[in-house]
């Protein structure tokens, strides 16, 4: 008895079979197509802006973030004509997906992009190889990205604000320091020099850039106390008397009682105090010693030193710069500070620093 299937039988078993087949597969689909819907709906929601590109710099999914912000039609875009607006491929110094393909993961702290409306924007954010070939080469990359646009404007605005008022500030300060020259035509300059002495000498000490801009603020209006001084005392021919030097030793408090209410970056009015200070205590106003007396004045005090007799007076002609380092040299260690007079010296020896 012939017990093989006919070929009718088996054409209907293999018509079974295909259906069978399609209905696994098209439940496959069905399956798969709610997954990347539920994934598409929950990417969709995050912040940050998404997309994922292959090997050949080609978007081939962006979250809605994405989207909304380069356009519906990113997928299927080259990455840096969808971001950046061009069709130049990004250079390779600044490609965080090609250096993401190169080493797996990249993180960048700012990047900038241009959206569909051809406008700039700033973006801080990674690039993570998320699929790779049998081979083990990536083959796909997510980029996320979060929009900053708004704090580098902030910041910007920020910075421009205080430009402004480091302007500002500097010309009230200049009107200070002119308003003291006025009085004291013999001295015109000199504390302007002085600035300019007393901040070098800070960068040969390798001063931070704070206490730098700290003394060359301080040093603009170290004399400023000077307003309170009579004018005939200031411009007085010949050699001043014991009275009228205790007017002028009163000058460095008058200065610090003027400037402490102004809010500085730096701690100007107590420099402006201490400028006549002397470590071995014989400075004024109040004799402090050693390390009560802050950095910046021993600098200015020896800038000021310098500085005036190097410079002529109503009282006396200039002294020379020899006679000017003669007296730190001699008194170093004793009235100025050891390591500011070696920076001095080393300043105007090798350096050949010219203030006038």
């Amino acid at each position: 008895m012939n017990t093989e299937p006919s070929y009718a039988e088996l054409y209907h078993k293999v018509k079974d079979l295909e259906n069978q087949t399609t209905r696994i597969a098209g439940d496959a689909v069905e399956k798969v197509n709610k997954c990347e819907a539920k994934y598409q709906a929950i990417l969709d929601t995050v912040d940050a802006h998404l997309t994922l590109i292959d090997r050949n710099f080609t978007v081939i999914w962006a979250n809605r973030n994405a989207r909304k912000l380069f356009g519906e039609n990113i997928v299927g875009k080259n990455c840096h004509e969808a971001c950046q607006g061009s069709n130049n491929p990004c250079g390779v110094t600044k490609c965080i997906v090609r250096d993401a393909f190169r080493s797996g993961i990249v993180q960048r702290h700012e990047a900038e992009m241009t959206d569909q409306q051809g406008r700039r924007r700033f973006f801080s954010g990674a690039a993570h190889v998320v699929r790779r070939g049998s081979n083990g080469e990536a083959t796909a990359v997510v980029k996320v990205y979060n929009d900053i646009t708004e704090q580098k404007k902030t910041e910007y605005e920020l910075k421009q604000s205080m430009l402004q008022l480091r302007k500002n500030l500097a010309g009230t300060i200049q009107a200070m320091a002119m308003t003291v020259e006025t009085r004291d035509p013999y001295t015109a300059g000199h504390q302007r020099r002085t600035s300019d002495i007393a901040r070098n000498i800070a960068r040969q000490m390798k001063l931070s850039r704070q206490e730098v801009d700290g003394i060359r603020m301080a040093g603009v209006i170290h004399d400023l106390g000077k307003i309170c001084v009579p004018a005939e005392i200031l411009s007085k021919p010949g050699k001043i008397g014991a009275t009228e030097f205790s007017l002028i030793q009163n000058h460095p408090q008058t200065g610090y009682d003027i400037l402490k209410g102004i809010e500085f970056n730096w701690p100007v009015a107590e420099i402006v105090r201490q400028h006549h200070e002397r470590i071995d205590g014989s400075g004024y106003p109040f004799g402090l010693k050693g390390e009560q007396i802050r950095i910046e004045a021993k600098i200015i005090g020896v800038a000021d030193v310098i500085e005036a007799m190097s410079s002529h007076r109503p009282y006396r002609p200039s002294l020379g710069i020899n006679k000017a380092f003669s007296e730190i040299m001699t008194n170093s260690g004793t009235l100025y500070d050891a390591d500011v007079v070696n920076a001095t010296v080393d300043l105007f020896s090798r350096r050949k620093f010219d203030f006038h």
